[in-house]
């Protein structure tokens, strides 16, 4: 599967991996529509971006069942179809489980996952009224799979659980939609070197020994970022690699791979004390 030719839609494709997505989809051949909310930062980015093909931006707030609707409404009149969605809208907020509020929860759930689904409930309902086929490909996490123990510092827990929700959704609408066109997909980035993540680590090399910021990433933290984080085109190549390949797992960084195995480890050693195994 590739996407010369296509035309696909990125969520939250104004910055960082969903900008990275989308440039690497422009200069694949796809034509690409992305959203924000940022007018300033979405326009912006799709002035950058139409150098390198046919692209548009739309203000949409996925997280609202509506306007997912109204949102691939617009495109498939505008389009004329839509062959593929990289569903990668989301924000990680850094605030230990103990302390977080209703609100911290709903609100990460709305945009890591809710909003996925009901894009995806869009989707699925078009693709099937014109016999069609398409894809879905959602950006998930090194958290999909488990808890990166080197960056547990910072305090991610929410977060963790929404890509780790993810995952599990993903892997069930892969066996509800056999036969019906649509695939998925689960693309799991470690640290990805977005612009925020950029900033963060511009004000890290400025801030004096007591600062707050210290606190909050801490020197072992910010050390794995710094040794592991991949470029957002990286990022988004990898995608498409993995895309190409017809994978439904797509990891980026290798030691992502070291997390996995010793859960597996711990998994075994759990069997073999209960003598199940």
């Amino acid at each position: 599967m590739n996407v010369n030719g296509k035309t696909v839609l990125v969520t939250g494709g104004a910055q960082g991996i969903g900008k990275g997505i989308a440039r690497q989809c422009l200069l694949a051949g796809a034509r690409v529509v992305f959203t924000n909310l940022d007018d300033a930062v979405g326009n912006a980015t799709a002035k950058e971006l139409a150098a390198l093909g046919s692209v548009r931006r739309v203000r949409a707030d996925v997280t609202d069942a509506a306007a997912s609707e109204d949102l691939l409404d617009d495109i498939f009149a505008r389009e004329g179809q839509l062959d593929m969605i990289f569903a990668n809208a989301g924000a990680g907020l850094m605030k230990p489980l103990l302390e977080c509020t209703p609100s911290d929860v709903t609100g990460q759930f709305e945009l890591n996952h809710f909003g996925n689904l009901w894009l995806t409930q869009a989707f699925v309902k078009r693709i099937r009224a014109r016999r069609g086929a398409g894809h879905i490909m959602f950006t998930g996490s090194e958290n999909s799979l488990v808890m990166p123990p080197d960056n547990a510092e910072l305090k991610m827990g929410i977060y963790g659980a929404t890509k780790h929700a993810l995952l599990v959704t993903a892997e069930w609408l892969r066996y509800e939609l056999q036969g019906t066109g649509v695939s998925v997909s689960v693309l799991m980035p470690g640290p990805v070197l977005t612009e925020s993540l950029k900033s963060t680590f511009d004000a890290l090399e400025k801030a004096g020994v007591d600062d707050p910021l210290h606190q909050v990433i801490p020197p072992h933290a910010e050390k794995m970022l710094r040794q592991r984080f991949i470029s957002c085109d990286e990022c988004g190549r990898i995608a498409l690699e993995g895309l190409a390949k017809g994978l439904f797992f797509i990891p980026t960084q290798a030691y992502i791979l070291d997390d996995v195995n010793a859960r597996h480890r711990e998994l075994n050693a759990a069997f073999a004390a209960l003598n199940l195994c």
